[in-house]
C-alpha cells in the first residue's frame, strides 16, 4: 500500500511540477501568425493605440545590421521579445539581439528591413496580449484568433500538458503497480 501512495504521490509531483510548459514560437507574420504560446497576436485599432500609446517606426539597416529602438524590446519570461504590425494586427515576434549603441540595438535574427516595429507602448501591448489571453480562455475559445492559422492540437496539447510529463507519470504509475503486486503476490 505505501508503494502504490509513494508511485501515486511520485506521479502527481510530476505532473504538477512539469505539465504546463508553454510553447513560444513565431512562425511567421500576418496572415502566418499560428499563436502556440502565451503571448498573443494583438488587433491594431486606432482607439487602443492612442489608449496605450502605441506607434511604430520601420527597422533600419546600419552598417549592414538591422537595427531597432531599444524601446521597442521587451523582456517576455528573459527571451527578448517584440511587436511587429501587419495589416490590423500587431505579432509577438521573438528575437535575437546583438550590440547596443546609443538608443539602438541590432537584431541579428526576427525582423528585416522595413518591418514596422512598435517602439513606443510595447510593454503595454504586451501586457494587453497577456490581458487578451486570459479572457480568451476564461470565454473558451481556442488559440487561433481571426487572422490566424488554426493548428491541430490533442487534448493534453490544448490544455498545456507537457506529453513527456504525462508519459513519465505514467511511467510511475505502472512501476508502482507493479511493485504492489508483487509484494501482494509474497504475502499470500
Amino acid at each position: 500500500m505505501h508503494a502504490l501512495l509513494l508511485a501515486g504521490s511520485l506521479s502527481l509531483g510530476t505532473l504538477a511540477l512539469g505539465s504546463v510548459s508553454p510553447a513560444l514560437a513565431h512562425v511567421g507574420h500576418g496572415d502566418e501568425f499560428q499563436q502556440t504560446g502565451d503571448v498573443r497576436q494583438v488587433k491594431a485599432s486606432t482607439e487602443i493605440d492612442s489608449l496605450l500609446g502605441i506607434t511604430t517606426a520601420a527597422a533600419t539597416e546600419a552598417g549592414g545590421v538591422v537595427t531597432i529602438p531599444v524601446a521597442a524590446v521587451v523582456d517576455a519570461d528573459g527571451k527578448p521579445l517584440v511587436f511587429v504590425k501587419y495589416g490590423s494586427s500587431y505579432d509577438p515576434v521573438f528575437i535575437q539581439t546583438g550590440a547596443s549603441q546609443g538608443d539602438q540595438i541590432a537584431v541579428t535574427d526576427g525582423v528585416t528591413v522595413g518591418e514596422k516595429v512598435v517602439n513606443q507602448g510595447a510593454l503595454s501591448l504586451y501586457a494587453e496580449s497577456k490581458k487578451s489571453q486570459s479572457a480568451a480562455a476564461a470565454s473558451g475559445e481556442g488559440a487561433t484568433t481571426a487572422a490566424a492559422t488554426p493548428v491541430a492540437a490533442t487534448a493534453a496539447e490544448a490544455a498545456g500538458l507537457n506529453p513527456l510529463v504525462i508519459g513519465a507519470g505514467a511511467a510511475v504509475l505502472v512501476v508502482g503497480g507493479v511493485v504492489v503486486a508483487s509484494r501482494l503476490g509474497k504475502k499470500n
